[in-house]
């Protein structure tokens, strides 16, 4: 009778304990819930930015809207922007193409792959340009076929020569963030034989440049090559 009265306590300490790692296993679960919602957020954000774009009709301003917004989105835009690199319409899968260089993800190779055989150049361009924030291109027969008999030869051409001998280490985190620091309200806001207002660039390592800079200067040349936003 002595030996059956542990029974109850044993079985209280059992069930404690159970409880115990039942609750620690769902503490471990909570982290995650956050960054189900925050990528759903992006991936909707994404699909919105993309609608807008559409509807705007081919206007620089709508997309460079588009563009900003995606940088701001962050890498949670990435899927969707895969996405409609594989089935959009052709202006679309060419943003998409230029959104995905801001994000050296290594998942969307596969499709930017693919989309080096698209039809629209713009596509091939940025597809190149997206592969190459990966590290430099391989030699390979199709990249080499690009690079020697692509039908465009001013601009996808030499993107792919580029791409294969690129040797710098781009940083993504710095490029999305002047882009998604841009004000959207001075665009289209130079006039002729006025001061031009201040703005600042960043080139593909992510080094930035204002214009005030350069006041004083009697000329500044803005060049834009191959890598340069």
């Amino acid at each position: 009778m002595a030996r059956a009265s542990y029974i109850p306590s044993l079985l209280f300490i059992f069930l404690v304990l159970a409880g115990s790692g039942q609750a620690q296993d769902e503490a471990k679960k909570r982290p995650t819930e956050p960054s189900k919602t925050a990528d759903a957020d992006g991936s909707a954000a994404a699909r919105a930015a993309l609608a807008k774009f559409e509807a705007g009709n081919g206007d620089w301003k709508v997309r460079m809207g588009a563009w900003v917004g995606l940088a701001r989105i962050g890498p949670t835009a990435v899927p969707v922007l895969t996405e409609a690199l594989k089935g959009g319409p052709p202006a679309t899968r060419e943003l998409a193409a230029q959104a995905l260089v801001l994000f050296a993800d290594a998942k969307t190779r596969p499709a930017l792959e693919r989309a080096l055989a698209d039809p629209k150049p713009g596509v091939r361009l940025y597809a190149i340009q997206a592969l190459s924030m990966l590290g430099p291109l391989p030699r390979t027969k199709e990249n080499e076929r690009i690079l020697r008999s692509d039908p465009n030869f001013w601009c996808v051409r030499p993107m792919m020569a580029a791409a294969v001998e690129r040797a710098d280490r781009p940083n993504q985190a710095e490029l999305r963030k002047g882009l998604a620091d841009y004000d959207l309200r001075k665009m289209d806001s130079a006039r002729v034989g006025e001061l031009a207002p201040d703005f600042t660039l960043a080139d593909v390592t992510g080094k930035t440049y204002r214009l005030s800079q350069f006041r004083g200067k009697k000329t500044v040349v803005l060049r834009f090559i191959l890598y340069d936003y």
